[in-house]
């Protein structure tokens, strides 16, 4: 069955690739499913600036000596090609800020799969489930994390990560430590119901610290994303 990675190396190479697999794998994965869209949203974009064309007489390489008239036709020429570079370099702003929406959208998604997990309570995982949650992301948590009432290893995007509950003041708050996705600043997110922060914590990839959003500000999210940050202890 084809995972994320393949999907997006394929769809990279070619967005309007027809091939039924890939079109299955869309189909059923939403967060691939945007990840596509922005793709050809940017293809488009792209497709429509080289269009552009040459006019006839203008002269490509514009320092050459020529008559004055050849040189206007060759600087109209410039600034078309120019706003073709400016289009790409819009594109490619989108272009880099792809996986991050992506790893939000992925972030959400995995959510409706448990939402058992939500609950209030004051009873703590068992100390060895917690245990062999965390080992594989060579992690530990402080005491001062707070009860931690939910913990699982789960499939995303091709990795097994933990994804705990806190219990906080504001109500339990899910974590999900994710050391296979690095990122590059912060980012904040708020949607389908959930308000969130995926936090970039150099060498060990990131972490997503969300709530169901009941009025809680994304402030608030944000503290408590430094608190969870400041209970782990990385053991390598």
């Amino acid at each position: 069955m084809m995972d994320h990675t393949q999907y997006r190396s394929a769809i990279l190479a070619d967005p309007r690739n027809p091939d039924a697999e890939l079109r299955a794998h869309r189909e059923a994965c939403p967060e691939c499913r945007a990840y596509t869209e922005q793709l050809l949203k940017f293809d488009a974009r792209i497709e429509r600036a080289l269009r552009v064309g040459i006019p006839a007489g203008a002269d490509v390489l514009p320092f050459a000596r020529k008559p004055a008239r050849g040189f206007a036709g060759a600087r109209r020429w410039l600034a078309m090609a120019a706003s073709v570079l400016l289009a790409t370099a819009i594109g490619g702003g989108i272009w880099l800020t792809l996986p991050q929406r992506s790893l939000a959208a992925a972030v959400v998604a995995h959510m409706a799969g448990e939402p058992d997990a939500w609950q209030r309570t004051d009873i703590p995982v068992d100390t060895p489930e917690l245990q062999d949650v965390l080992k594989d992301s060579k992690m530990r948590l402080k005491p001062a994390a707070g009860i931690v009432s939910y913990a699982s290893s789960c499939p995303f995007r091709g990795h097994r990560v933990p994804h705990l509950v806190v219990q906080t003041a504001s109500g339990p708050v899910t974590v999900m430590v994710l050391v296979h996705e690095p990122l590059r600043k912060t980012m904040q997110f708020d949607e389908q119901g959930y308000r969130g922060t995926i936090v970039p914590v150099p060498g060990h990839g990131s972490i997503a610290v969300l709530m169901q959003d009941s009025g809680v500000s994304s402030g608030e999210v944000a503290r408590i994303a430094a608190q969870v940050d400041d209970s782990i202890v990385w053991t390598r």
